[in-house]
């Protein structure tokens, strides 16, 4: 057990893991729900959309604010706030009635959510060498694709017994309970870890500052890192990407339900890119550490993505084409996340690393509030997600050519 519990690898990244994958489920579980929302609401699919959009405009507002708290701070303190924010303002969602209480509702979600990730990104950073980043990052973040594995199904098992009302508040009581462990496990540096080896931990504290020493120091105010080219760059093809990528997320359990499944049948469906994403995840990341090389497999598992999307136009009206084209697109997606979020920390000194990172993450989620709400434009005008799947696909092509002239310091393989 105490071997268990002094295994940085676990401690950090399991306990994180966990935290991430009840954000996930109370921030996308109103997926599930959309159907009976707009039986019993009334909501239109472009009203719907909205709504759900207003999450990304309340989880800006706090990227850059948290990241820089986080990098000069304390991640694990700013962290706890908002596991509490989030599950109590998720657990609410079951009290509201017209479209302007669940506008109001998805924004301080988002607001609570804010930094979530930027914060976590800080605390991987502060634990994990160069060489561990992308697969650390890419452990981390198999919360997005084991999220709805784990939430669509139970979703569809509280759905069909219960009310969508019920779903939120059994969905919320985890976060809250989670917070024990967060306090009892976390630490915000390995010099903190009482628990962590004497001799590993002094090792890994060298390793750790002997990298700092070979990043430039950040010169003049923090600000200034918000002007970085690298940054800019990804934080447009991060903006790209995540439109695309939150447009087909949130809808596709509409989709596949509008194709004749039941609800229960949709959750299971839903579940299968999120199997063949954990995959893509880790065969991605472990090709990235092993090749020390970022932006090329961020780069290749994007465009992949869009190219599945683009051929689902000629898939014949067969749903098992339909079904594996959004699965393939998907998968490739979540495969980009290990390299990618491992690029800002590897052009970055450490003191401003939040703050770019909140930058990135916050364009990808302005992104997020557009591809909701133009899937359900769509789907109003015209009665199909078809045009909207196809523009899905080019905006993660032209994500792909966006980051191509990021220029980056690539060490030899190991």
């Amino acid at each position: 057990m105490k071997a268990v519990s002094s295994n940085r690898w676990l401690r950090i990244l399991g306990v994180a893991f966990v935290m991430y994958v009840f954000a996930h489920i109370d921030r996308a579980n109103l997926a599930m729900a959309a159907p009976f929302v707009r039986a019993e609401l009334g909501f239109t699919p472009a009203a719907l959309g909205f709504a759900t959009g207003l999450f990304f405009w309340g989880y800006i507002i706090l990227q850059i604010p948290a990241g820089r708290l986080a990098a000069v701070w304390s991640p694990k303190k700013v962290l706890l706030a908002q596991m509490l924010a989030w599950s109590v303002i998720s657990l609410s969602t079951a009290l509201v009635h017209t479209q302007t209480q669940l506008g109001i509702n998805r924004f301080a979600l988002g607001l609570a959510e804010g930094g979530v990730l930027t914060c976590t990104l800080v605390l991987i950073r502060n634990w994990f060498t160069q060489a561990e980043r992308a697969r650390a990052n890419a452990l981390f973040l198999m919360s997005l694709p084991i999220g709805p594995l784990v939430a669509n199904p139970v979703s569809g098992l509280i759905l069909t017994h219960a009310s969508w009302r019920w779903m939120f508040v059994i969905e919320a009581i985890p976060g809250i309970l989670w917070m024990l462990v967060w306090v009892w496990a976390i630490a915000d540096r390995p010099e903190e870890a009482d628990w962590l080896d004497p001799q590993e931990r002094a090792e890994l504290v060298a390793r750790l500052e002997a990298e700092k020493a070979k990043i430039a120091p950040a010169t003049g105010h923090w600000l200034k890192t918000l002007w970085h080219p690298a940054v800019l760059m990804l934080a447009l093809y991060n903006f790209l990407a995540l439109m695309a990528e939150w447009g087909v997320g949130f809808w596709l359990p509409t989709v596949l339900k509008e194709s004749g499944f039941s609800i229960g049948v949709v959750g299971l469906l839903a579940a299968l890119p999120s199997l063949l994403g954990i995959v893509s995840m880790q065969a991605v990341a472990a090709s990235s550490d092993r090749r020390r090389e970022r932006k090329w497999h961020m780069i290749g598992a994007t465009a992949v993505s869009g190219l599945a999307l683009l051929i689902l136009p000629f898939a014949g009206g067969s749903t098992v084409a339909m079904v594996a084209c959004l699965t393939i697109g998907i998968a490739a997606f979540l495969g980009r996340f290990g390299p990618f979020w491992t690029l800002p920390s590897e052009v970055l000194p450490a003191s401003v690393v939040g703050v770019g990172i909140g930058l990135i993450n916050g364009a990808g989620n302005l992104g997020g509030t557009v591809g909701p709400w133009f899937f359900g434009a769509v789907k109003t005008h015209t009665g199909s997600f078809s045009l909207a799947l196809t523009v899905a696909g080019v905006s993660l092509i032209l994500s792909s050519l966006a980051a191509a002239p990021i220029r980056t310091r690539q060490a030899p393989p190991r």
